[in-house]
């Protein structure tokens, strides 16, 4: 792990990253921080599919900008990195694009927020990319496997939903895939996804972003769990959030 120079403005905003970790779970579970988009969005507000491109779309602008003084000489390493966090967002403006179907609009404030994290996270790794992990080793190669699987998992379970939804913008119980067994494997691949991205780039900054990510889709899979459980007479009890067998 790449550890930061402890000096006053970073132990400041490492300090402010660890408080945003430790409770976006329970901000996101009490419905404090609720993020209104999908199924609980409002019913007004802007362009669900152009709100997603946006919010997909600026982080991919800010880490070329942050990132940009370095590429021209960038070592293997550092395009590695590069690659997998512009790769991982030009995928989800894609989906937006292409792919998702979006049946009502989303909050402008949440649009903002989910742009301005997702723009602070890869900006962060693009910055500190400038001093990158210099080995090639066997965790680089696990990581490279796992965020492979994590995009591919993930595309694949946003296809079967956007095929569900094909002749109707209503929300029906998933199936297929690992949906058989949780309600969020999409979820779950986008963690592996940011899992591969921290075995990349090895910077703190990079694992407390994994950090963030698996306790607050962690936690709006289990809202969506409620959520379903509310909607339809009969769903399946045995059916877990985000990880199969256990949560």
């Amino acid at each position: 792990m790449i550890l930061p120079e402890w000096t006053t403005i970073n132990i400041v905003l490492y300090t402010m990253l660890a408080i945003l970790v430790l409770g976006v779970a329970p901000a996101e579970l009490s419905g404090w921080s609720m993020m209104y988009y999908s199924k609980f969005r409002k019913d007004s507000g802007i362009s669900g599919r152009a709100g997603m491109v946006f919010l997909y779309f600026m982080p991919i602008v800010v880490l070329t900008i942050l990132a940009w003084g370095y590429l021209p000489n960038a070592a293997f390493v550092q395009w590695a990195v590069y690659l997998a966090v512009a790769l991982h967002f030009l995928k989800r403006v894609l989906e937006s694009l292409f792919l998702h179907r979006y049946s009502g609009p989303i909050d402008p404030f949440t649009t903002l927020m989910i742009a301005a994290f997702y723009s602070l996270c890869a900006g962060t790794i693009g910055w500190l990319n400038r001093n990158p992990w210099t080995a090639v080793d066997v965790w680089f190669g696990l990581g490279i496997f796992i965020f492979v699987v994590g995009m591919s998992g993930n595309f694949y379970h946003h296809k079967l939903l956007a095929d569900l939804r094909k002749n109707s913008l209503d929300y029906f119980i998933p199936k297929g895939g690992l949906f058989d067994y949780v309600v969020c494997p999409h979820y779950l691949f986008e963690i592996l996804t940011w899992l591969g991205i921290a075995l990349l780039s090895r910077h703190l900054a990079a694992w407390m972003t994994l950090l963030f990510i698996i306790f607050y889709l962690s936690a709006r899979a289990l809202r969506a769990l409620r959520w379903y459980h509310s909607k339809f007479t009969g769903f399946p009890k045995d059916r877990k959030a985000i990880l199969p067998f256990v949560l």
